[in-house]
């Protein structure tokens, strides 16, 4: 079955390697199709996060640098990757010219956005607001890390773009993984990414979607933080149908970003 990884965070080198035990490995772009297609899986999608940490000094000169080599990871992957690019609250002139350039070269997803590496925390915050205004009119879709302090601020955000797509990445442990699937429910433009914490918890997938159908649950792993071969087997384990399998590990992602 194919497999498509919406949420991963490609690497150049190890300073993009965000692996817990990066000694076991030659962090490279060949380690990243190695590995993808050792666990099956056809095509990534994800954004570059750099280990050394944001500092206001440096300002958005870092986010771009992680955004050029997103788009340098393109050029060299080709058509096995998807690029994901950031933006920041605290820098909306530059971020509103960081869509227009992506948008220029066809690139539509933004994030994961990770505000607690970026040193902000407020979905909802006006300056926010003003960005994802212009992603609405590039007809971006916007990934973004599931803060668990934001539950209000998250949902703030999707209703107030109800053009915009929207996937949170990480179902989380029960109690966020319930508010997840209201929002589901809920938003017509809101998605969920099943990758991170979560969908180790056998039962996961199957209660989601009895809950919530499978339209719109996507295929995505965290890595190089986690294992991509214990997520693909994690989906092709739960008790749904074939067709939902399908739908959740490639069908929904080729969707978002294969058909736009």
């Amino acid at each position: 079955m194919k497999v498509i990884d919406f949420h991963t965070h490609p690497f150049l080198s190890g300073e993009e390697f965000m692996n817990f035990y990066p000694e076991c490995f030659e962090p490279s772009t060949a380690q990243i199709v190695k590995d993808m297609e050792s666990a099956g899986i056809g095509h990534i999608a994800g954004s570059v996060l750099l280990k050394r940490k944001y500092t206001a000094e440096e300002g958005f000169a870092y986010i771009r640098e992680c955004n050029n080599k997103a788009l340098e990871l393109k050029r060299i992957l080709g058509g096995f990757c998807t690029p994901g690019f950031h933006v920041h609250p605290h820098y909306v002139k530059e971020s509103i010219a960081e869509i227009e350039r992506m948008g220029s070269l066809g690139i539509r997803l933004i994030g994961e956005l990770v505000p607690y590496m970026h040193g902000w925390s407020d979905y909802s915050c006006r300056e926010l607001q003003m960005i994802l205004d212009a992603a609405e009119h590039y007809g971006m879709i916007v990934s973004f890390h599931t803060m668990k302090d934001e539950q209000a601020e998250m949902t703030k955000m999707i209703a107030s773009h109800p053009k915009l797509v929207f996937v949170a990445a990480h179902p989380n442990e029960k109690e966020y993984f319930l508010l997840h699937l209201e929002r589901m429910r809920k938003f017509d433009n809101f998605y969920l990414d099943l990758s991170g914490t979560g969908i180790f918890r056998y039962g996961l997938i199957a209660y989601g979607v009895n809950k919530a159908g499978s339209d719109k649950f996507i295929f995505g792993t965290d890595y190089p933080i986690c294992n991509p071969g214990m997520y693909v087997r994690a989906v092709e384990q739960e008790p749904i149908s074939d067709a939902d399998k399908e739908k959740i590990l490639y069908k929904n992602a080729e969707k978002l970003i294969l058909s736009r």
